[in-house]
C-alpha cells in the first residue's frame, strides 16, 4: 500500500512539473511500481540503458491494426504510458515518424530489470517491414530513415505478470538521416565526473544518464551521449546567462567555446564547447510556473513574475564526434615548400602556415593564421597572410591519411604568397 501511495504522489509531481515546463521532464527518478494508466505529458527519467541497434534490411510490410496509436501533444517532445502484461503477452503501439527525426524509447518494468534479468523487451519495426531491433532491449534510439509509421512491441519475457512504463522522446527538428549516428558515448566515469562538477558549481543536484540521445540541431548531426539535467527556480538562479557563465567555467574548464553555437534570449541561453573530439551542449531555459498567465501581446520580460514563479530547466549533453580521420600535424607541398601546421579539436580546425617565395625574399608565415570548420571531408577556413590585413577563404580537402588538398576560393585583397592550389602530404 505504501508503494502504491508513493507512486501516485510521484505521478502527481511529474504532472505538476510537466505543466510548468511544457515539455518532457526527465529530471524525475523512475518509480519502483507502475500502475496502469495513460498519459501524454512529460515522463520521468528513463531506465537503465541498453545498446542501440542500427537499421537493417527491409522485409514485408507490417500490419498494425491492433496497435495503440501514440499521439504527441503539439510541440511536446515526450510521451509515456503505463501498462501491465501477463506472462508472454505483447502490447503493440504505433507512432508516426519523420525521416531525419530522432526517436528514443525507454522501457522499464516492475520488477525492475537488471543486467541479468530483463522482464520485458522492445521490438521496433517500420511499416515497410524494416526491422530496427533484433534482440530484446529496454533502450532504443535512432534517427529515422523514412517518413512512415513505426510499430513498437512491448513483449513480456517474464514468467509472471509484470507492470511496465514506456517513454518516447522525439526531436522537433529533422536532420539528414545519414548524419544520425555521428556521435558516440563518452566514458561513464567522465559523465559522472562532469555531473559532480556541475552540481558543485550551481549548488543543485544534477542527475546523469550515461546513455541518452544526443542531437546537435545546429550542426545537423546526432547520435548517443551523456545527458546531465537539473532544475530549480529564480530563487536559485539569477538568469540563464549567469548559469551558462558558471557552467562554462566549471564543466567547461579546459574546453573551447564555439561562438557559432551561442544563443541568448529573455527566457533562455545556450552555448557549446569542444575538447579533443568531444562536443558539449549547454542550455538553460525558464518558463512561468504552472497557472501563471502572461500577456500574449507583451514581451515575457514584462510579465510580473516573482523569482519563485520562474521554473528553470538546465541541460548539459556531451558526446564524442566519430571522425574516422584527423588533420592534426605538419603538412607540406614538396613542389612549392608551402606548409601547414594544423590542430583539430572536434570539427574545429586551427593552425598556421609557412611559405617562402621569390628565392627567400618573401617569407609569408604566421603561427595562427587560419581557422575553420570541418564538414564531411572538407574544411572551409579563413586565412590571413603576413602581407595584408584582409583575410581570404580557402578549402582544405582530406584525400587520405597522408594527403590533403589546398585551394583558395576567395583570395584576400592585397599582397599574399600562399599558393592558389597545392597538394600537401603529412610529415
Amino acid at each position: 500500500m505504501k508503494t502504491e501511495i508513493l507512486l501516485v504522489l510521484s505521478i502527481f509531481v511529474i504532472l505538476f512539473l510537466a505543466a510548468c515546463g511544457g515539455q518532457a521532464n526527465t529530471d524525475q527518478v523512475p518509480p519502483t511500481t507502475v500502475v496502469t494508466a495513460t498519459a501524454t505529458v512529460a515522463a520521468p527519467q528513463p531506465p537503465p540503458e541498453q545498446p542501440t541497434v542500427a537499421p537493417m534490411a527491409t522485409a514485408q510490410p507490417v500490419v498494425s491494426a491492433d496497435a495503440t496509436r501514440i499521439e504527441f501533444q503539439p510541440e511536446a517532445i515526450s510521451w509515456y504510458t503505463n501498462g501491465a502484461l501477463e506472462a508472454g503477452a505483447v502490447q503493440r503501439f504505433v507512432v508516426a515518424g519523420l525521416a531525419g527525426q530522432q526517436l528514443t524509447i525507454w522501457l522499464f518494468t516492475t520488477p525492475p530489470a537488471d543486467s541479468a534479468n530483463l522482464y520485458a523487451g522492445l521490438n521496433i519495426t517500420g511499416a515497410d517491414g524494416q526491422a530496427f531491433s533484433f534482440s530484446p532491449e529496454s533502450y532504443w534510439s535512432a534517427v529515422l530513415p523514412t517518413t512512415q509509421d513505426y510499430l513498437i512491441e512491448v513483449r513480456s519475457l517474464a514468467q509472471q505478470p509484470i507492470a511496465y512504463q514506456i517513454t518516447l522522446q522525439r526531436s522537433l527538428t529533422t536532420i539528414d538521416p545519414a548524419r544520425g549516428a555521428m556521435y558516440d558515448l563518452i566514458p561513464d566515469a567522465l559523465c559522472q565526473e562532469l555531473r559532480a562538477v556541475a552540481s558543485a558549481a550551481l549548488g543543485v543536484e544534477f542527475f546523469a544518464q550515461t546513455r541518452a540521445p544526443f542531437f546537435d540541431a545546429l550542426g545537423g548531426e546526432a547520435g548517443q551521449g551523456c545527458h546531465l539535467g537539473a532544475g530549480g527556480n529564480g530563487t536559485q538562479f539569477n538568469s540563464p546567462q549567469e548559469v551558462i557563465s558558471i557552467l562554462t567555467g566549471a564543466v567547461g574548464a579546459g574546453w573551447t567555446e564555439q561562438l557559432s553555437y551561442q544563443a541568448d534570449g529573455p527566457t533562455g541561453a545556450s552555448t557549446a564547447l569542444a575538447r579533443d573530439m568531444a562536443l558539449m551542449l549547454i542550455s538553460v531555459n525558464w518558463q512561468p510556473e504552472m497557472g501563471i498567465q502572461c500577456p500574449a501581446d507583451r514581451p515575457i520580460s514584462e510579465c510580473d513574475l516573482t523569482p519563485e514563479q520562474k521554473i528553470y530547466k538546465i541541460a548539459i549533453d556531451i558526446a564524442t564526434y566519430k571522425a574516422d580521420f584527423s588533420l592534426d600535424g605538419r603538412w607540406e607541398d614538396a613542389a612549392t615548400g608551402f606548409g601547414l601546421d594544423l590542430r583539430q579539436e572536434w570539427k574545429a580546425i586551427y593552425g598556421g602556415h609557412t611559405m617562402v617565395a621569390q628565392g627567400g625574399n618573401k617569407i609569408d608565415a604566421l603561427e595562427a593564421s587560419l581557422n575553420g570548420m570541418l564538414q564531411d571531408k572538407v574544411v572551409t577556413v579563413q586565412f590571413q597572410s603576413a602581407f595584408t590585413t584582409d583575410s581570404g577563404t580557402a578549402q582544405i580537402t582530406y584525400l587520405d591519411a597522408n594527403t590533403i588538398q589546398w585551394k583558395i576560393i576567395d583570395p584576400p585583397d592585397g599582397e599574399y604568397y600562399l599558393p592558389m592550389e597545392a597538394t600537401l602530404t603529412r610529415k
